[in-house]
């Protein structure tokens, strides 16, 4: 009886460690899928990302395309900025999506940001 118990403990461990590494490997393909400037953006609470043309009406009002990547927390969402330029025209972007009454703050991602240097 009691090699029967350890042999069905040890399932949990290995479930456990797939589904972690799952989730590192869904969060790593979906920081690399941006081929541009990653922001973070804090939107006002209840604002309803998921709205069908929400993300069409942000990129309109950036002004360059704009990608939804995914949640970080609470109201904060990644998004990509597929041009990849120069800093006045991220300045510029980042500027047109603060004058959103819906956006709290957006800023360039500090993560990536730093990976690249």
């Amino acid at each position: 009886m009691q090699i029967n118990m350890m042999n069905s403990n040890w399932h949990f461990p290995l479930l456990l460690i797939a589904l972690l590494l799952n989730a590192c490997a869904a969060t790593a393909t979906g920081d690399t899928a941006c081929h541009g400037q990653q922001v973070t953006i804090h939107f006002m609470p209840g604002t309803d990302v998921a709205h069908p043309g929400f993300n069409a009406g942000l990129a309109r009002d950036a002004g360059e395309p704009l990608d939804y990547m995914r949640p970080l927390f609470d109201d904060y969402y990644l998004y990509c900025i597929r041009q990849e330029g120069q800093a006045s025209l991220l300045d510029e972007v980042l500027e047109r999506l603060q004058e959103r009454p819906d956006i709290r703050t957006v800023e360039p991602d500090r993560i990536k940001s730093l990976q690249r240097k």
